[in-house]
């Protein structure tokens, strides 16, 4: 499995978790290790358990730099494909911004609609800009 088949799989597991209304750290990581396999059970769980424990903050940095939406009225799909690139981005150390940003590009592309990877990237950029200036000013 790679990382990128291990990170589509992690993004329906949000979307299915979303949609069940089941958002729980626990459950996370029991989905992940059902569906993932070697190093990425570990890696996926742990990625996943943290985003969900943390989605009021995710959902609130998506609120904050999304200029047409919030996330009550997004499509669910764009939904998952932020918070996983916003949960790479806070809890994967070893995973650049620009990486995950990337790589949420490409799930839109391939998961959502053409005009969503544009909307998902404007978002994720500034969200991106504005935690690089909060990390700024805390060193």
């Amino acid at each position: 499995m790679t990382r990128n088949e291990a990170r589509e799989i992690l993004m329906q597991i949000l979307y299915e978790m979303d949609a069940d209304g089941e958002m729980t750290g626990e459950r996370a990581r029991l989905l992940a290790a059902d569906r993932l396999a070697g190093g990425h059970v570990e890696r996926g769980g742990n990625l996943l358990a943290e985003t969900v424990d943390h989605l009021e903050e995710i959902d609130g940095d998506i609120n904050r730099c999304s200029t047409r939406w919030k996330t009550s009225r997004m499509p669910r799909v764009d939904l998952a494909i932020m918070r996983l690139a916003c949960g790479e981005m806070r809890f994967a150390g070893d995973i650049p911004d620009a990486v995950a940003i990337n790589e949420a590009l490409n799930l839109a592309k391939k998961f959502s609609t053409p005009n969503s990877a544009k909307f998902i990237h404007g978002v994720l950029g500034a969200i991106a800009k504005t935690s690089g200036e909060v990390q700024s000013e805390e060193e």
